[in-house]
């Protein structure tokens, strides 16, 4: 029997309580209590509860945010990081093996008495991480936060430091990573026309640097005005979909003015978080939102995303006719491809991207050793590159010239005669597929011919 700590399903977890849900006042390192109340209040009793943690230590002695017995300032830096420390094991034994920990932190320059040696630059994110992982988290990515404004301004000696780290820590192998959900299509190059193959649907993998800055203060609202470091609604967004999922937990263990706890309740997780200083806990409870209830809204397929697989599909059989003409076959035997879809996959997937029909339509005086080598050659070519890499399941069988008729005798077909599969050259009744393809003549490439119309400008875009 596996030992692995699922997360709980919708159905198991009770309605949630607002007034729990939300920042409590307390010392970070005593949250043994406040997480032994949230596991019975997430129906996970005695166990691990918890999805993804995102928090921000204070960053050594660089800031007094103005509280007796603070951690970090009036701390030795020794003493800081074992209270990092105790906290991430504290965070660890609660967390779900699907769970994960952020941690955003920046370098600082150490305190040297005037006169006395040059300050030292202290890499306090890296040091954060080995407090981690030595009481068993794993830190998995590094990403740069570039946010133009942050703490330690300018020194002599550094130049104006425009971003912090944020480190992704997980507890085992089986974390939750939602990817697909901060893909964007906005940005494809001008290619993506002519190699649709080569571009997940649902747009490019978001990359290591995220350019989030800090709005101006006074653009915040009242909870995280007062606070020194506040963290930008999209820094959150982004963590809590990347990591957990409608209904999961998040929590904050220095929660400040509670943008985290507030990003994760948008969301619609429960959010949790506990901070030493009433005056930001009084000042998010004031203005904290509801737990939000209903769903999230499904975020609609985007025109770029559906052309992208209206193209992927429509290459298909021309690279299926490549195969074919590289085998020995000829435009005289093999007259055309008919490609058919049967289903689109609109949610975002590594593949699985929909299930397409191809027809090779053959010539009449193809012979049956000729037609038994190609039916051989169309099982083995779909299950290798470059077929293989389209993420489309395909039929594919032979029909001859006098079947196309049939095929499509209710509907109008694109045909796609000059291997540009992404411009039809024009519409042709199904009824009269057959007569165009036998007047048609030896074409110079294996015409491809579908209902699915598209004329797309390699200039473009959405």
């Amino acid at each position: 029997m596996s030992d692995v700590a699922a997360a709980p399903q919708p159905d198991d977890r009770p309605a949630p309580d607002p007034t729990f849900w939300t920042v409590h006042q307390g010392d970070a390192r005593e949250i043994s209590a406040l997480l032994q109340r949230a596991a019975q209040a997430a129906g996970r009793e005695d166990q691990p509860f918890l999805q993804t943690t995102i928090t921000s230590p204070p960053y050594a002695n660089l800031v007094d945010y103005g509280s007796d017995n603070q951690i970090g300032f009036g701390q030795t830096h020794d003493d800081y990081l074992d209270s990092c420390r105790e906290i991430f094991q504290s965070v660890h034994k609660w967390t779900l093996d699907t769970g994960s920990m952020w941690v955003v932190a920046d370098s600082l320059l150490e305190k040297r008495p005037k006169g006395g040696a040059s300050s030292r630059l202290i890499p306090l994110p890296f040091q954060l991480a080995a407090q981690a992982e030595s009481v068993g988290w794993t830190l998995r990515e590094v990403v740069i936060w570039r946010k133009d404004r942050t703490r330690p301004w300018s020194h002599h000696g550094k130049l104006r430091n425009g971003f912090e780290y944020v480190l992704f820590f997980v507890k085992s192998n089986s974390f939750t990573f939602n990817v697909d959900r901060l893909r964007d299509t906005a940005n494809l190059k001008s290619w993506w026309v002519k190699y649709p193959e080569r571009h997940n649907p649902w747009g490019m993998t978001p990359d290591n640097v995220w350019e989030i800055p800090i709005p101006v203060q006074g653009s915040w609202d009242e909870a995280a005005f007062h606070h020194a470091c506040p963290f930008p609604p999209e820094l959150v967004r982004r963590m809590v979909l990347l990591s957990s999922d409608e209904g999961d937990v998040v929590f904050d263990p220095f929660a400040g003015s509670g943008a985290v706890v507030r990003g994760a309740i948008e969301q619609g997780r429960l959010g949790l978080g506990i901070e030493l200083n009433a005056e930001y806990v009084s000042l998010f409870q004031e203005s904290a939102p509801a737990v939000r209830k209903e769903m999230p809204e499904v975020k609609p397929v985007s025109m770029m995303t559906q052309r992208l697989l209206e193209l992927r599909m429509l290459k298909y059989p021309k690279d299926l006719a490549k195969q074919i003409l590289r085998a020995g076959f000829t435009t005289s035997q093999v007259r055309a491809v008919l490609m058919e879809v049967e289903s689109i996959n609109f949610k975002p997937a590594r593949a699985g991207y929909g299930t397409i029909d191809c027809s090779v339509v053959v010539a009449d005086d193809l012979s049956e050793i000729e037609s038994a080598r190609l039916s051989k050659l169309l099982l083995d070519v779909v299950g290798k590159a470059p077929l293989s890499k389209y993420g489309l399941e395909a039929r594919c069988g032979l029909i001859s010239v006098a079947e196309t008729a049939a095929k499509f005798e209710d509907s109008d077909v694109s045909i796609y005669t000059r291997g540009r599969t992404w411009h039809a050259d024009g519409t042709l009744s199904g009824a009269r597929l057959g007569a165009w393809i036998s007047e048609a003549g030896t074409p110079t490439v294996v015409p491809i011919i579908s209902p699915l119309h598209v004329r797309q400008s390699l200039e473009e875009s959405f």
